[in-house]
C-alpha cells in the first residue's frame, strides 16, 4: 500500500513538472509584447484581488442591519438613489431603537450625473409614524420603530423610495470630525453661548473628559466635540431651520476633507470609524459609493418641509407642514426635476388630517424664528433642547461666552426619560367646516413627547 501511494505521488510530481515545462515553453514562444501584456494583466488581477479583499476586511466592520423592504412605504423616484442617514442621542448604539433621531439627512444622487444633493427634514415635524394611527414628531419615529418606522414614516409623506440607510451617534460624528483635524467655522457672536451649552452636554453623553469652549466669534477650527455641538445648537438662533443647515454644513466640510485625507490616514479612519456604524448598505453598494466619492458634487439643499407653521398642541411644540401636499409636490420638482407631479394618494390622507389638527381649538401658535420666552412647562426644563429631542422648550442651559473655565454641567443632562405613549392619546377635534372635512379618523392618536 505505501509503495502504491509513492508511486501515486510520483506520478502526479511528473505531471505537474510536465504542466510547468509546457506553461514555459508556451510563454517562451510569445512576442515580447504579449509578455509585457500577460505581465501587466497579471499584475493588474493580482491588485484588484488585492484592494477587493482589503475592501471586503473593512467592510466586515460595519454593524449590519435587516429591514423589511416590503413594508418602507417606497414610492418609485426614477433616476435618483435616496439614502437616509440618522444621528441618533444614544451612547450605546446596541440598541438604536429607543432613542431619538437628532440629525435627519436623506443623500439624494442623481444616478446620471452623480450630483449629491444632502436635504433635511426638520426634527419636530408633525407626521403619521408608518401604519400607526399615530402622529408626532418624526423625530420619536426612530424612538418607536427604529430605522423602518423612519423610513416608512418619511417615504409615505414624501413619495419617496428610501430603502437604505446609515446610523452614527455623536460619539461617531465626533470621533470622525476629529480624525479630519476639525473643521473651520464662522462662529457667530450669538451661537457662543449655545455652543458652549451643547459641547458640555455632548461631551458628557460621549464620555469625552477633555474638551474646548469657544470664547470668541469669528473663523475657528472646532473639533469633533464642538462640531456636533455646532450643528445641534438652534434656540434663538434661527430655531430648528437654522439647526438642519448647521448640520449640512458639517457633514459638508468633513466630506470635503476626507477628499484629500492620505491612503494611511483613510485606514486609520476606516478602522476607527466603521464599527460605530449601523446600516443596511450592502458590500457591493458600499463599493459602488466609494467608487463615485471622488466625484460626487456635494449642494447643500433646502431643509424640509418647505412652507411651516410652528404651535404647541397639548403643551408640546411642533413643526406643522403648511399642506402637505403641496410641499411634497414642490419637492418633487425641485429635487427630482418632476414637474406637475401629483402626490399619492397616502400623502393626501395624512396632508388632509394634519391640516384638521392644525385647524382644531388645541394647537397655539408661536413664531419659530425667535427665542421662546413662554416656557410651557417649566418643570421640564430645557427637554425639548436636550440630547433626546423631545418635549417642551426650556430656558435653562449653561453658560459658555469669554469664560476660562468650564462650566459645570447639569445633573446628568444627557439621560432624559424615556418618551411614553400617552394612556388617553389625544385626537384631532372635528374641524368648523363639515362641508370640507380635513380631520384624520377618530383612531388618529398624536404622541406627545
Amino acid at each position: 500500500m505505501a509503495r502504491h501511494q509513492k508511486d501515486i505521488f510520483a506520478q502526479n510530481n511528473r505531471y505537474e513538472g510536465n504542466i510547468f515545462r509546457r506553461i514555459g515553453r508556451w510563454f517562451g514562444r510569445l512576442k515580447g509584447w504579449q509578455k509585457g501584456l500577460l505581465i501587466g494583466l497579471l499584475v493588474i488581477i493580482i491588485i484588484v484581488i488585492g484592494i477587493a479583499s482589503y475592501a471586503f476586511s473593512k467592510l466586515g466592520l460595519l454593524d449590519r442591519v435587516e429591514l423589511d423592504e416590503k413594508k418602507l412605504s417606497c414610492v418609485d423616484v426614477d433616476g435618483y438613489i435616496n439614502i437616509l442617514l440618522l444621528g441618533v442621542d444614544s451612547r450605546d448604539m446596541d440598541n438604536i431603537e429607543g432613542a431619538g433621531a437628532d440629525a435627519i439627512m436623506i443623500l439624494s444622487i442623481k444616478e446620471e450625473t452623480g450630483e449629491v444633493k444632502l436635504m433635511s427634514v426638520y426634527r419636530d415635524t408633525y407626521l403619521k409614524f408608518g401604519d400607526t394611527d399615530t402622529y408626532g414628531k418624526i423625530t420619536d419615529a426612530n424612538r418607536y420603530g427604529g430605522p423602518q418606522m423612519m423610513i416608512s414614516s418619511l417615504n409615505q409623506a414624501m413619495d419617496m423610495n428610501i430603502s437604505k440607510f446609515v446610523v452614527v451617534n455623536f460619539k461617531a460624528v465626533a470621533d470622525l470630525v476629529d480624525a479630519v483635524d476639525g473643521i473651520t467655522v464662522d462662529v457667530q457672536e450669538e451661537e457662543i453661548q449655545q455652543l458652549n451649552k451643547y459641547t458640555i452636554q455632548t461631551a458628557n453623553n460621549i464620555g469625552k473628559k477633555n474638551y474646548k469652549l469657544v470664547e470668541q466669534a469669528g473663523k475657528q477650527t472646532l473639533e469633533g466635540v464642538q462640531a456636533v455641538s455646532y450643528g445641534r445648537i438652534r434656540k434663538g438662533v434661527g430655531d430648528d431651520f437654522k439647526r438642519t443647515e448647521r448640520m449640512r454644513t458639517v457633514l459638508s466640510l468633513v466630506f470635503e476633507k476626507l477628499k484629500t485625507m492620505s491612503v494611511g490616514e483613510l485606514d486609520d479612519m476606516l478602522d476607527m470609524m466603521l464599527p460605530q456604524v449601523k446600516t443596511n448598505l450592502s458590500n457591493s453598494d458600499m463599493l459602488g459609493l466609494a467608487s463615485r466619492l471622488i466625484d460626487f458634487n456635494i449642494k447643500s439643499g433646502a431643509g424640509w418641509p418647505y412652507h411651516v407653521t410652528g404651535g404647541y398642541l397639548n403643551g408640546i411644540s411642533y413643526v406643522f407642514p403648511d399642506d402637505l401636499l403641496a410641499n411634497t409636490k414642490e419637492l418633487h420638482e425641485k429635487m427630482f426635476d418632476q414637474k406637475d407631479y401629483e402626490p399619492t394618494e397616502a400623502v393626501q390622507t395624512i396632508s388632509a388630517a394634519i391640516s384638521g389638527t392644525v385647524s382644531g381649538s388645541n394647537v397655539k401658535p408661536r413664531d419659530l424664528d425667535l427665542p421662546e420666552t413662554v416656557d410651557p412647562d417649566p418643570g421640564n426644563e430645557d427637554q425639548n433642547m436636550g440630547p433626546n429631542g423631545s418635549g417642551n422648550e426650556g430656558q435653562g442651559g449653561n453658560s459658555g461666552g469669554s469664560s476660562t473655565e468650564k462650566p459645570k454641567p447639569d445633573p446628568e443632562p444627557t439621560t432624559p426619560e424615556e418618551p411614553t405613549t400617552p394612556e388617553e392619546p389625544t385626537t384631532p377635534e372635528e374641524p368648523t367646516t363639515p362641508e370640507e372635512p380635513t380631520t384624520p379618523d377618530p383612531g388618529t392618536e398624536t404622541v406627545q413627547s
